[in-house]
C-alpha cells in the first residue's frame, strides 16, 4: 500500500486515534476493516466504516466520482461497535451526507 503519512486524529473525548493517509486512487487489500475518511485539500468530504473498506470504495467509485478527493484516511479496526464509537467520537464536519 502506498502510504503517504502516519499520524493521529483527535476525538472530542481527547482520545487520539492512529490514522494512515493514502492517495485518492488507493486500492486496499480485501477485507481490511476500519474507519475511512475521505479528504479534499482543505475539508473532510465523508466518513464511514466497513468490514471491507476497499469493496465499499470501489463500489462507490470514489476515486473518479469525487473530483476533489485528495486523500483517504484509514483507522484500522475490526470491531464494528468500536468503529462506530470512533466515528461518534470524531464528530467531523462533513461536506457530503452520502457517497
Amino acid at each position: 500500500m502506498r502510504l503517504l503519512e502516519s499520524t493521529t486524529i483527535d476525538g472530542v473525548s481527547g482520545k487520539s486515534y492512529p490514522i494512515k493517509m493514502y492517495p485518492a486512487d488507493m486500492r486496499f487489500n480485501d477485507f481490511i476493516a476500519g474507519v475511512y475518511i475521505l479528504y479534499a485539500e482543505d475539508k473532510t468530504l465523508y466518513v464511514g466504516h466497513s468490514d471491507n473498506v476497499d469493496l465499499v470504495l470501489q463500489k462507490k467509485q470514489v476515486a473518479t466520482a469525487l473530483s476533489d478527493l485528495s486523500t483517504i484516511g484509514l483507522i484500522r479496526m475490526g470491531n464494528p461497535k468500536k468503529r462506530q464509537a470512533i466515528l461518534d467520537d470524531l464528530d467531523l464536519s462533513l461536506e457530503l451526507s452520502e457517497i
